[in-house]
């Protein structure tokens, strides 16, 4: 199978990102702690858009393209992605999802939670349909131990009832040149997270999870206490440097990377035994993962993307079945290392021969499942 032309009508993306680098909940980042919240009204606009030309440190270790944070991604620019996407798979994007584009890690939750608030009405009053496919849902972002966390949910559940999830960046490697976005060692186990994950249980939310694939084994506890609530792990659990060095010491040999590669099927083995547990097939392109820059579009770059994400693909298909994996281009974060048509085209190229069913799965039905979303 080559193409998806003729089983779907469009692939739902699972996890794009939509930003404006000049706006003040992006730009203000950019300054650090200038970005308390009553403040960021008397920084002047020309400064906010100064800001967009500068990289911070914390983006630096991200290991994202600098040129990516820096210009407006919006559906009008997502929608000449896609072209890319059309000639290797047959169809468009009928869908996306709008996940929360916070790169910054940020300890203070009610910096978090108001940016969240703001990108909430930013991301919903884009030219969603119009100029590009359809906006599915949104995954919003907060912090569960806050106290004000069920109510910040309430509010972003009434300005928007395409609220799905919320994500959660928790984290942490003890490489120093890879970045951490939680300090707290036990983070989901705290009392306080505990507390503000049932206020998301009770709500029908999905919990989205950013963290390095070592601490699969701390969201495997989490899934076993709340097996009615949706997890979803975010780019295949982001095993850093599986594919390449990374970081100060990370992937630096093949003995290293085939521990690390070793060590996740194990966790992803263990944490699919958990039913409410979903995978997205995301950020293959990431930096983190030690993916080396290819050029965009070559045929012999998709041919060395599906080589090297093959193993790790065709492991969670068979753990976790083809119902709870779905496909999320990471545009355009991905963009300079694995466009979303090369990413598409990789993955029918390791997935083609499994049948209409484990692809119709990936690329639009589980996420429809999952993210609730209309036909």
């Amino acid at each position: 199978m080559t193409t998806l032309d003729g089983l779907l009508p469009g692939i739902v993306d699972a996890h794009v990102h939509y930003f404006d680098p000049t706006r003040s909940s992006w730009a203000l980042a950019r300054f650090a702690r200038i970005a308390a919240l009553p403040m960021r009204r008397l920084v002047p606009g020309p400064i906010l858009r100064a800001s967009a030309r500068f990289t911070d440190p914390d983006e630096r270790r991200l290991l994202i393209d600098p040129a990516v944070l820096g210009a407006a991604y919006e559906p009008p620019q997502y929608a000449i992605d896609v072209g890319n996407l059309m000639a290797s798979t047959g169809v468009g994007t009928e869908q996306v999802v709008a996940v929360e584009s916070q790169w910054r890690p940020e300890p203070d939750p009610e910096v978090v939670m108001a940016r969240a608030a703001a990108e909430l009405t930013y991301v919903t009053g884009l030219p969603n349909g119009t100029h590009g496919p359809r906006l599915g849902a949104v995954v919003t972002a907060a912090d569960p131990r806050h106290p004000q966390f069920a109510t910040h949910l309430d509010r972003q559940l009434a300005e928007s009832d395409r609220v799905r999830g919320v994500r959660v960046k928790w984290a942490q490697h003890p490489d120093p040149d890879l970045l951490d976005w939680c300090a707290e060692p036990d983070f989901v186990a705290s009392t306080a997270f505990l507390t503000g994950f049932e206020a998301l249980a009770d709500r029908g939310l999905s919990f989205v999870s950013l963290a390095y694939s070592h601490q699969l084994g701390q969201l495997d506890l989490l899934a076993r206490r709340f097996p009615e609530t949706t997890i979803v792990i975010d780019h295949l659990g982001l095993p850093a440097g599986i594919f390449g060095p990374t970081g100060a010491r990370t992937g630096t040999t093949a003995a290293a990377r085939a521990e690390i590669h070793n060590l996740w099927r194990e966790r992803m083995t263990m944490i699919a035994q958990n039913p409410n547990v979903v995978v997205k097939v995301s950020g293959l392109g990431l930096g983190v993962l030690g993916y080396g820059r290819e050029t965009a579009g070559n045929i012999g770059s998709r041919r060395v993307l599906a080589d090297m994400i093959g193993p790790l693909v065709l492991h969670v298909v068979d753990h976790f079945g083809p119902d709870r994996v779905m496909f999320g281009s990471d545009s355009p974060v991905d963009k300079p290392n694995a466009p979303i048509g090369m990413v598409a085209g990789a993955l029918l190229d390791v997935l083609g021969d499994r049948g209409e069913h484990v692809v119709t799965q990936l690329f639009a039905e589980t996420a429809r499942r999952v993210y609730r979303l209309d036909s």
